[in-house]
């Protein structure tokens, strides 16, 4: 089997996706080796070698997000899922590497206990780790036959894209963050998503509840025709979004609900004021501006993108994303990012007593929420996107750090249908996972790096 296709070379193609299949059935210097302690023979080595491969080290659509499968899937979406093509730019951002030595055995703190930075990396099923201080690589890690060429999934972290794409309308007077969604969607009106604002959407603040059989991750991929669905069941993204049923009155602002119909209501939205599809308005609009290997994004059958969780990208490319949206913060363009748009997206969010209700991570204390990036709050403007099974950005703006983490954790945790099913969890086994923890690994790097 193929370890992995060079990104210049990604362009669309249409099989099965395993993304989400597999909950139908759950309930130093810079480094460029790969980690010793993971890469040798185990069950993860083994998956879809062979020509064909063992029929119990086949990828399917109900193993994908289960050890040993996930690591394989997580990086090889695009030969399993039907995609389309993000192109690259022709004079890519540059990433300078500093060497900074024996960053492997910096401690930091969490959880009350302290581990070493390797440690951490290894025990959050690290795929990618990458942290550039004032645009500079000063670390750089890969694992399990991972690679600088390879693609891995976003998942949720497509949301802070989706984000910036419409604060990139709102700058340029397209789009009304106050109007109702409806108005660029008629379809959607009497919707709760159509009757809440643009910005109601980007923020999570939409009172909407999800039918108990389909649940807002299960059902917008069942619909993207990735998982099995019921004949009577939505067979596309535009269809899911007409399946909700609102939980409070219009624009109830006492609601904080993370779930994945937003982005993808506000992604109808950029399409129908743009005439443009999402991976066209991510290339034209960022990737040509700075990455050096194409992206790529699924699509359910109609060749509507999951603006919520489908983007495909290189570690590299992934940092140099999040560089470009840390220089914009400062007011520098030169990243390709716009520092007005940059502006609108992360002023400063007033939803902090209703994020604290909404929220399910751990570790996010007096965190607010604006188009589709998470705020520290942390005195230093800190911000954050996030995705399951461990994908994470961290950008701290006054101390010049940007960080990506590409993963394959384990979580099978159900997620609620409505603002109303929320229930707190606090596993402390998973304590590493927190953004706390990926925060605390940041400020050590830091802290070594600035000697």
């Amino acid at each position: 089997m193929r370890a992995y296709s060079l990104p210049h070379r990604m362009g669309s193609g249409r099989s099965r996706a395993w993304l989400a299949a597999a909950l139908l059935v759950l309930p130093a210097g810079v480094a460029l080796a790969q980690d010793a302690g993971q890469t040798g023979p185990g069950a993860a080595d083994a998956v879809m070698q062979g020509f064909p491969p063992p029929p119990d080290q086949q990828v399917t659509r109900g193993n994908g997000l289960r050890p040993p499968y996930m690591r394989w899937a997580f990086r090889h979406t695009r030969e399993l899922s039907p995609t389309a093509g993000i192109r690259h730019a022709k004079e890519p951002l540059a990433l300078p590497v500093r060497q900074v030595a024996a960053l492997d055995d910096t401690t930091f703190a969490v959880g009350g206990s302290t581990v070493t930075l390797a440690d951490y990396l290894r025990a959050t099923h690290t795929d990618g780790f990458i942290v550039l201080q004032d645009g500079k690589v000063v670390y750089e890690r890969y694992f399990n036959g991972f690679g600088p060429e390879q693609p891995h999934i976003w998942a949720s972290m497509t949301k802070s894209v989706t984000g910036l794409l419409a604060a990139m309308l709102v700058e340029e007077g397209k789009l009304d963050p106050q109007a109702r969604l409806a108005r660029y969607v008629p379809e959607l009106a009497g919707n709760p998503f159509g009757e809440a604002t643009v910005q109601q959407n980007l923020d999570m603040e939409v009172a909407v509840g999800y039918p108990e059989a389909l649940p807002p991750d299960l059902g917008l991929f069942g619909a993207v025709g990735i998982v099995p669905r019921k004949s009577d069941a939505p067979d596309n993204i535009y269809d899911f979004l007409k399946v909700v049923h609102a939980t409070g009155g219009p624009g109830d602002a006492g609601v904080w609900y993370y779930q994945n119909g937003s982005p993808e209501a506000v992604a109808w939205a950029l399409r129908r004021i743009t005439g443009k599809s999402w991976a066209q308005l991510v290339t034209e609009r960022l990737w040509s501006r700075f990455a050096e290997d194409d992206a790529y994004a699924q699509v359910d059958r109609l060749g509507t993108e999951m603006a919520s969780g489908g983007l495909n990208t290189t570690l590299h490319d992934a940092a140099r994303f999040a560089e470009a949206v840390r220089r914009a913060v400062a007011g520098d363009a030169s990243g390709g990012m716009s520092p007005a748009v940059v502006r609108i997206a992360l002023q400063p969010a007033s939803n902090q007593a209703r994020f604290a209700r909404g929220n399910l991570t751990p570790g996010r204390e007096g965190y607010g929420y604006r188009n589709y990036w998470f705020q520290r709050n942390d005195g230093d403007g800190s911000i954050e996107a996030s995705g399951r099974f461990g994908q994470k950005i961290y950008i701290n703006p006054r101390l010049g750090l940007t960080v990506v983490k590409f993963s394959a954790s384990p979580d099978n945790a159900a997620r609620p249908t409505s603002a109303a099913g929320i229930h707190k969890r606090d596993d402390p086994s998973r304590v590493l996972e927190t953004p706390a923890a990926m925060a605390a690994a940041a400020l050590a790097i830091h802290r070594v790096a600035s000697r």
